[in-house]
């Protein structure tokens, strides 16, 4: 098998591609890899928080260094809408970021972004769909952080890259600049 590590030039190249970003990071593809599929299932939807706190290291141990200072970072997880928090318990995306912040050793924010829409997991849509469905979902959600920091997205699995574009506009109006998205795996 084919290790489909994406991590350093090749996982940046990937991510400005799908996401127009001036810097980001990819662990791995799913594509074809059912190992990789069922561990992101076990993250996901069997609440394996250690699990995603270790792939979040292994994601910054092979990561290519971010071109901006490590000091003025924040990591900010995509949210959950908090019923599926509640039903699943976590934040996958929040123990991938609390892997990274790990090796890394700056902090997390998971509060700075809110989902204010519940709906159907956006599994299996095309961008378009996700576009309309995730349409107004994600909020800046104010006085979380007193000084203007520069933001680093994280999520587990990266699609069609809505959900990072959504987030990224929430966050125009604010003091804030993402500088940057880090996502476990490319679907």
């Amino acid at each position: 098998m084919h290790w489909p590590d994406l991590r350093g030039s090749i996982g940046r190249i990937l991510m400005q591609e799908r996401l127009a970003t001036s810097w980001g990071q990819v662990g791995f593809r799913l594509r074809e890899c059912d190992f990789l599929e069922r561990q992101i299932r076990d993250i996901k939807y069997r609440g394996d928080r250690k699990l995603a706190w270790h792939w979040g290291r292994w994601l910054a141990s092979g990561a290519e260094a971010a071109p901006f200072p490590i000091e003025s970072l924040v990591l900010v997880p995509i949210p959950l809408h908090w019923r599926r928090q509640w039903d699943r318990g976590f934040n996958q995306a929040e123990w991938v970021a609390k892997g990274i912040a790990s090796v890394w050793n700056i902090p997390i924010e998971p509060k700075l972004l809110k989902r204010i829409k519940h709906g159907a997991s956006l599994t299996g849509m095309n961008r378009k769909e996700r576009l309309d469905k995730l349409g107004m979902t994600y909020f800046y959600e104010k006085g979380i952080l007193d000084t203007p920091c520069n933001v680093l997205l994280v999520d587990d699995v990266l699609t069609t890259g809505t959900t990072f574009r959504m987030c990224v506009s929430a966050l125009d109006d604010s003091p804030h600049q993402v500088v940057g998205t880090l996502a476990l795996a490319l679907a």
